[in-house]
């Protein structure tokens, strides 16, 4: 768990760029899976389905960079840079 801070927090550069590196990965397959190349880019299912592949690849017992801002049940904001698996 990252850092707990006061105020409205932003990722990094490198934090955004790997949350796209992982939504393009999932928009890729999706093309593949539907034989659509021309699917078009929504992140209501991007979104659901790369959330849906971090828990389960935590759930195998696998390490996920997914960087994500989270705030506390306080309303206090830190930035978690691994996937916690759906906890």
């Amino acid at each position: 768990m990252g850092k707990l801070e006061d105020g409205n927090l932003e990722l990094s550069d490198r934090q955004t760029a790997r949350i796209d590196e992982i939504h393009n990965a999932v928009f890729e397959m999706c093309k593949v899976l539907t034989e659509n190349s021309d699917l078009e880019w929504d992140m209501y299912y991007i979104g659901d389905i790369a959330d849906y592949a971090a828990n389960v690849m935590c759930l195998m017992g696998n390490k996920v960079r997914y960087p994500a801002i989270v705030t506390d049940g306080e309303g206090k904001q830190y930035i978690e840079e691994y996937h916690n698996g759906g906890e």
